[in-house]
């Protein structure tokens, strides 16, 4: 499908760092005064978010796009495309150790969603998976984090009798060392099946709202298993925006690709954001050639954002 091309959105994109539509600008953003009579223009800071299903170590079902076949390109992804936080999904023990020893600019925080524990660094193959969050330490450090549970008793490892597996939410609070302006990050991966999908998606928004009282700017990661005009996704879609839908520079493409064997337009991947707190700049579904095929049986998306300062 063709992006959105047209000198507006171009020109909207240009001018994102110094001006806003009344809809689009952060309140309590900062600014400084002109000589002219005209409103103060805030001003932003450069921010990237990533979301990357990277798929568990399946050898004998992926065959030529098993994990070590891949993991080199994973991170040239993240290599060259710098984000400043990243939401994984589906990320075991050895695959987060090996992008750890290979991307030493990022550190990450995670606990595994079956024990509730640390995964630890090690080469082996691990089953358990982990909704881990990456940062680029130069850009953010990270003040706050924790690990929550999609389910009835969210502080504790659990699930909802409804759903296929246990699903967590990781969290992050963070402060951009360059402007000292502080964001949350929170990084999920939802069940297969709509009905638990539904109610993950109701503890989702009550939890990030209580650890997110003072409404700082936030984003949400994830691979969610189902495109946004589902139902279950309103109230989500009611408390944050959708950076595909509010960039001016946007991709429509699928990011279901089961190795190239996907049909349809399945887009399972996206990234919300608290519109009142940041003004989302572009979406992209990455698909460029990092090394590899496919990086994933998902393909990445980012988006860039402008932070007040």
């Amino acid at each position: 499908m063709a992006f959105k091309s047209s000198i507006l959105p171009l020109l909207l994109l240009a001018l994102a760092s110094g001006c806003s539509s009344d809809d689009g600008q952060p309140e309590g953003s900062g600014s400084q005064g002109g000589s002219g009579g005209g409103s103060p223009k805030p001003e932003y800071a450069d921010m990237s978010v990533l979301s990357f299903n990277i798929r568990v170590d399946n050898s004998a079902q992926d065959g030529a796009n098993r994990w070590s076949e891949r993991r080199a390109a994973c991170v040239n992804l993240l290599l060259r495309e710098k984000p400043v936080v990243m939401g994984l999904q589906e990320a075991q023990a050895h695959q987060i150790t090996y992008l750890a020893r290979n991307c030493t600019d990022y550190a990450w925080y995670g606990l595994g969603r079956d024990t509730g524990t640390p995964p630890p660094a090690t080469d082996s193959y691990a089953r358990e998976e982990t909704m881990a969050i990456f940062w680029r330490d130069a850009d953010a450090e990270l003040l706050d984090k924790g690990t929550f549970w999609l389910s009835e008793t969210p502080d504790k490892v659990s699930k909802l009798p409804s759903a296929d597996y246990r699903r967590t939410c990781t969290w992050g609070l963070f402060r951009l060392r360059a402007t000292g302006t502080k964001f949350y990050l929170f990084n999920t991966h939802l069940a297969t099946e709509s009905t638990p999908r539904r109610e993950q998606i109701g503890i989702l928004i009550a939890r990030m709202k209580q650890i997110n009282a003072k409404r700082l700017p936030a984003f949400l990661t994830g691979d969610f298993n189902a495109d946004t005009d589902e139902a279950a996704f309103s109230p989500l879609l009611a408390y944050l925006s959708d950076a595909r839908v509010a960039a001016p520079l946007t991709d429509p493409r699928a990011t279901w690709n089961d190795y190239g064997k996907a049909t349809g337009e399945k887009r399972y991947d996206h990234v919300f954001f608290l519109p009142s707190r940041s003004v989302a700049r572009r979406f992209r579904v990455l698909t460029d050639d990092y090394g590899a095929p496919y990086v994933s049986d998902h393909y990445p998306v980012k988006a860039d954002f402008g932070l007040p300062k």
